[in-house]
């Protein structure tokens, strides 16, 4: 699971927030400490002041009080709000006047009277504050006297101090919140999201994007580090891509020359094969042939020696089969090359295999267009290209299906009439590895030019090739057919014709969707109209 991380605007804001509470805190308490200290040292000195003059006021016997004019004083004075009381005792301590709250604290006055020093004196817990001074007459101390004021209002102001203080507090708390976060976000956070949002484009393989941000001159140097960086991953990538390209390339060249090497060796094979059957079974096998035409006539009236001679001639006649499809793949006979109409010989061909009852439970269709143009090829051995083919294609739905049978000019075109070859989409072999990458677009490339072609295609719905055996259907000896089924060089003998015509033959197939073989076949362009010059 990912581990749960606070946003770097967050830590920031929060850690911004702390320092201006821990600041706030501690001016607060300066600023209250030094602003209380001050108030009490002025209304001390009030104080001290207030008792000053009421003393000098007093008459030269301290039991007069009462009736001087210290007494007037002291009555507008317990007027004022934050008076509480005044007490004025004699050298023996005994009160001689007090007015206001009772008396009390004496010991302060027995002080003075004894020190006589005079001072200020706070009463935190009660709020108040207490003056007292000693009375000196002629240099004596005759009494003392002690003033009691009230500090509500002082600590009422202080009260209104904090509130004011506070609300600024907050008030200043918040623009700071609110400007410190634009700014952080504008130089701070916005350029590390924008690194963060190309580094993702990175990740998903984007090396064209550059990453543009805002802010001071680190994030500046670090947006161009990232931007190098970038570069140089793109052009490492490139490097490699282009080394990996040239590595594959190799790999092609050196498999299809490995291929075009085995094949060769196969052909040579093939050849020494065909030859040394040919002369080693040639021979002994014309002569069983005619032996066994010999008896057969003499043996005629036995019905059950009649069959196994017939037999005995049909196997050999196999054989003589086999053995000149060896020898016309290993030698195929010079072909006497003629422009033919490929329309008709496709019909007669499907008339001569219509006749042997070939198509039984199959349904045939055949779509030949009219001013087809007509390739250079041996009618002969066209036709036993063809014959291949649809033998191929009927062997191929022993359950019955259709065949569809169609020549067309130009670029491939897929059959419209057999969509079951469209899904799943098809595999696609040819002659050769190089053949069919490039049969669709340009069939035959001279000299970057594109020559017309027609194309013949023979489509059946059977069970079609498994994407294994598809690159190896033309590769001679090969057959999925059960054993005395065929020879495996069928479709071998076929693209060996095709390309004596300077055509090619490619396929399509997917299993159980049938298979689609094509002939391309050039046309000579001299031979091309001259209302069709530059089609495709």
């Amino acid at each position: 699971m990912k581990q749960f991380r606070f946003s770097l605007g967050f830590l920031i804001l929060s850690s911004l927030s702390f320092l201006l509470v821990l600041t706030w805190i501690l001016l607060s308490v300066i600023s209250f400490r030094t602003a209380e200290k001050d108030i009490l040292q002025q209304k001390g000195e009030e104080a001290r002041l207030l008792l000053s003059s009421f003393v000098t006021l007093l008459p030269p016997s301290l039991a007069d009080t009462p009736k001087s004019p210290a007494a007037v004083f002291a009555q507008r004075l317990a007027r004022e709000q934050e008076f509480i009381g005044i007490l004025v005792v004699g050298k023996d301590g005994a009160p001689l006047f007090e007015l206001g709250e009772p008396a009390g604290g004496e010991r302060w006055v027995r002080e003075a009277l004894a020190g006589g020093d005079g001072a200020v004196f706070v009463a935190e817990e009660r709020g108040r504050l207490c003056s007292y001074t000693p009375v000196v007459r002629n240099g004596t101390v005759v009494g003392a006297a002690r003033l009691l004021i009230s500090l509500a209002g002082e600590k009422r102001l202080l009260s209104q101090s904090r509130h004011l203080f506070l609300a600024y507090f907050v008030l200043d708390f918040i623009l700071l919140l609110a400007v410190g976060s634009f700014l952080l976000s504008r130089f701070i956070v916005t350029p590390i999201r924008r690194l963060l949002a190309a580094t993702e484009r990175l990740r998903a393989g984007d090396f064209t994007h550059r990453a543009v941000v805002p802010g001071g001159r680190e994030i500046a140097e670090l947006a161009e580090s990232f931007n190098a960086m970038v570069e140089e991953l793109r052009t490492s990538r490139e490097d490699a891509e282009r080394y990996v390209a040239s590595l594959e390339r190799a790999n092609r060249e050196l498999q299809v020359a490995r291929e075009e090497t085995i094949r060769s060796e196969k052909m040579a094979s093939v050849g020494l094969l065909a030859a040394g059957t040919a002369h080693e079974v040639g021979t002994p096998l014309a002569a069983i042939m005619g032996y066994a035409a010999l008896l057969r006539d003499e043996l005629a009236g036995h019905p059950e020696a009649e069959d196994y001679l017939r037999r005995i001639i049909q196997d050999a006649e196999r054989i003589d089969r086999i053995v000149r499809d060896l020898l016309d793949f290993a030698r195929p006979a010079a072909s006497a090359a003629e422009e033919i109409d490929v329309a008709p010989l496709i019909v007669s061909t499907m008339e001569m295999l219509s006749r042997q009852g070939l198509f039984k439970r199959i349904e045939v269709s055949v779509d030949l267009p009219p001013g087809l143009p007509r390739p250079a090829v041996d009618p002969h051995q066209l036709q036993q290209v063809l014959i291949n083919l649809i033998i191929n294609a009927r062997d191929a739905m022993p359950d019955g299906g259709r065949l569809a049978i169609q020549a067309r000019e130009g670029m491939f075109t897929p059959l419209p009439d057999l969509p079951s070859l469209s899904a799943p989409p098809p595999a696609v072999g040819g002659r050769r590895r190089g053949d069919f990458g490039a049969a669709f677009r340009t069939p035959f490339a001279t000299g970057g030019a594109e020559t017309r072609c027609v194309r013949i295609e023979v489509a059946d719905t059977g069970s079609g090739i498994s994407p294994e055996n598809l690159g190896r259907v033309f590769d001679p000896f090969f057959t999925t057919k059960e054993p005395g089924q065929g020879t495996g060089l069928g479709l071998a003998i076929s693209a060996r014709l095709v390309d004596s015509f300077g055509g090619r033959i490619t396929v399509e197939s997917a299993p159980g969707a049938g298979s689609r073989f094509m002939v391309w076949l050039p046309v000579p362009p001299e031979r091309e109209p001259r209302g069709e010059e530059g089609d495709d």
